[in-house]
């Protein structure tokens, strides 16, 4: 009598169980380097938004004179809504005025600490211009200087080229930047009156980013940017909303 072989289909228990514990093993082995990989992305992401606002910084101050400040609203036909105490109110001056139609350049991965959330592009009526959420960036006016209006005012292409316009991540703002570090991976974005984009290490004790010398970028006094021949200026960090 001829015996039947059996060929066992499919997989036990056990080893079912086997499999899955390898692929959560691997799964959980790959997470770090994906996550480090997307906060890559988004920090170059902000990094590239940055230099285009610079673009539209410079064709704002060919008409203004400066960049955007409750002096430039007050002057503007169309943006005169836009001097309130937010990044989003005064970067909203580039849209207001048309200089651009986009708001999707003024996001920054976290760099929004109250809400952040994608721009929709809507910018009609001037309300939904830059609404809370849509902006990633920090923006920096400054006061000082003798005979100065205690005012403060938006930099321009005469200050000093290392002074920062906009940072990212910024969770405090006033006269110093404390950055949040999770968004880019212990990196902080900032672009300077020259148009140069740069990122920096955030010093975890502090959460303040370094620039070297020992100094943190909004650091003033002697030897640093916003020393201008004998005017000392103030920086004024004014968070997105």
């Amino acid at each position: 009598m001829k015996m039947k072989k059996w060929n066992r289909k499919g997989f036990t228990l056990v080893e079912l169980l086997v499999v899955i514990a390898i692929i959560v093993a691997l799964a959980a082995l790959a997470t770090p380097a994906i996550l480090k990989q997307r906060k890559k992305v988004d920090k170059v992401q902000a990094i590239s938004n940055a230099k285009q606002i610079y673009l539209l910084l410079m064709d704002f101050e060919s008409d203004f004179g400066s960049f955007p400040d409750s002096a430039t609203a007050a002057a503007s036909n169309n943006a005169r809504s836009f001097n309130g105490n937010t990044a989003n109110s005064l970067l909203g001056q580039l849209i207001a005025e048309g200089f651009t139609a986009s708001e999707e350049i003024f996001y920054a991965k976290g760099g929004n600490a109250a809400s952040n959330k994608k721009p929709d592009n809507v910018i009609t009526p001037e309300l939904q211009i830059l609404r809370a959420g849509e902006c990633g960036f920090a923006y920096t006016l400054v006061t000082g200087g003798a005979g100065a209006s205690p005012t403060a005012r938006g930099l321009s292409t005469s200050d000093n080229g290392g002074i920062p316009i906009l940072t990212t991540p910024v969770i405090t703002g006033g006269s110093e930047a404390i950055f949040n570090p999770a968004p880019f991976d212990n990196r902080g974005v900032y672009l300077r009156v020259d148009g140069s984009a740069r990122e920096e290490r955030i010093n975890p004790n502090d959460n303040k980013v370094k620039i070297g010398g020992g100094m943190t970028l909004f650091q003033s006094g002697q030897g640093t940017v916003w020393l201008q021949g004998d005017t000392q200026l103030s920086p004024q960090v004014i968070l997105p909303q």
